[in-house]
């Protein structure tokens, strides 16, 4: 269930990973959940998920920014 999405990035034609705000029993996260587009034509989530406290955000953008440049020096 999510609150607020912030972005949807297309992953394939028929998946998505969404990324938001979520509260669950009184508690804030951050959600990146995976969905996949059913029989209708419609996105429903899946069990792939990762939920932190909004705290861990920046430390989580640093290691993704750190990978990223790891990457591109690695290729």
């Amino acid at each position: 269930f999510m609150d607020t999405i912030s972005r949807e990035i297309k992953k394939r034609d028929n998946c998505i990973i969404r990324i938001g705000f979520i509260e669950l029993a009184g508690r804030q996260f951050v959600e990146l959940r995976q969905y996949y587009k059913d029989k209708y034509g419609d996105f429903q989530p899946s069990r792939k998920v990762i939920t932190f406290k909004p705290g861990l955000l920046d430390e989580v953008i640093k290691s993704l920014e750190a990978l990223k440049g790891d990457i591109a020096r690695n290729g």
